[in-house]
């Protein structure tokens, strides 16, 4: 037999999502229990023997009790030996009269979750292995210090798999150029003397996915995507350790929801029908759509482009557009601004016609509507 780990982290449970209407605002406020939910069930699935939650289970300090409730009542449905979840640095734990560790620890009395709050080993003995967790919890948000320095002089047992379980950032790995996030480095890992790391904090995933081998430490990423930013649909490891100490591991995607920004560039209507199609094969009603867009079309390829977003504003579960595309400079944009006859239309015909100097008409018309706004 073999031990299984499902590993997660950053859930952020209590993020509000408050810059988004309010219907858009609670699905995303749902879908985060959802995704944890999700996780469950695939664990108990795969008869995993521990789910490690290595940080950030909640977003903040301040986490309303109904969430709390509904958090610990969640992972307490997972049917194996435990579910170990540590203080990160959003959720860190500064002492015993932390409301929010006080009111966890309360609501998962006498079920499988266990709270980890203080540096220290959890050693279990099953039928599938033996393992050793070392917890290394936040007692703040921020630190220039990591936590897992104690491991280094614990006695290892050689017949039990050592398992670290830590949150913060990674050399190499996750920006932390003013060393303010319990920043770790392979060295530390090695140092250590455990085969392998759980950890938190970063929001991207590693090691990739398809990869094999022993790696010294794994990211999950967050377990559904928080916003623009995260461009991948969340994540998770099940991780199998062998008697040997070989470990497989798969990449679990939880997600319901997924955010995308598009950041391309328009030159023609060509485009806005390609971007159409990419758009087409998007689960629209479950994405987050954004433009990042820049350009310039004529007439028809911005008419296209505003029947696209359009479209999209009714079809996505939330669309916005922050593009900005110039207008071609042609014949017909000229007569609209100007009529035929006039003398700034005759001069902008004119530049426009100068093959060696074709900013010039873009540039003149920009004085003019400058002069005309004044």
């Amino acid at each position: 037999m073999s031990l299984k780990i499902l590993h997660t982290a950053d859930n952020h449970i209590g993020l509000s999502f408050a810059k988004y209407p309010d219907d858009i605002r609670e699905r995303l406020v749902e879908e985060r229990f959802l995704a944890l939910e999700r996780l469950v069930e695939v664990a108990n699935q795969q008869n995993a023997h521990f789910i490690v939650v290595a940080g950030d289970l909640f977003d903040k300090q301040s986490v309303a009790k109904n969430l709390i409730k509904r958090t610990v009542s969640i992972l307490a449905k997972f049917e194996g030996e435990n579910v170990l979840v540590l203080a990160g640095n959003h959720d860190y734990y500064e002492g015993s009269d932390n409301k929010l560790w006080l009111t966890f620890k309360s609501e998962a009395e006498g079920t499988c979750v266990t709270p980890l709050l203080k540096p220290e080993t959890k050693k279990f003995d099953l039928d599938a292995g033996r393992v050793c967790f070392y917890a290394c919890p936040c007692p703040s948000k921020h630190s220039s210090d990591h936590m897992i320095g104690w491991t280094n002089d614990e006695d290892k047992e050689e017949d039990r798999v050592h398992i670290g379980i830590a949150h913060g950032n990674v050399e190499g790995f996750g920006l932390d150029s003013d060393n303010r996030y319990f920043n770790m480095s392979e060295t530390d890992f090695q140092n250590s003397g455990l085969d392998s790391w759980l950890l938190g904090h970063i929001h991207v995933p590693f090691p990739k996915s398809g990869t094999s081998g022993n790696p010294s430490f794994f990211m999950p990423g967050i377990h559904t995507p928080d916003s623009i930013k995260c461009s991948h649909s969340g994540h998770a490891w099940l991780i199998e350790i062998s008697d040997a100490k070989a470990f497989n591991y798969e990449q679990l995607s939880a997600g319901g929801i997924q955010f995308i920004r598009n950041s391309d560039s328009l030159t023609d209507s060509d485009d806005v029908e390609k971007l159409r199609l990419r758009c087409q094969d998007l689960d629209l009603k479950n994405t987050v759509l954004n433009f990042q867009l820049e350009g310039c079309l004529d007439a028809g390829g911005k008419k296209a482009f505003k029947d696209l977003c359009t479209g999209l504003s009714s079809e996505c579960f939330h669309f916005s557009d922050d593009s900005i595309i110039a207008t071609v400079l042609d014949a017909a944009a000229i007569s609209a601004k100007y009529p035929d006859g006039t003398i700034p239309n005759a001069l902008l015909l004119d530049l426009l016609t100068d093959q060696e100097h074709p900013e010039d008409a873009q540039i003149a018309l920009e004085i003019m509507e400058s002069i005309k706004a004044q």
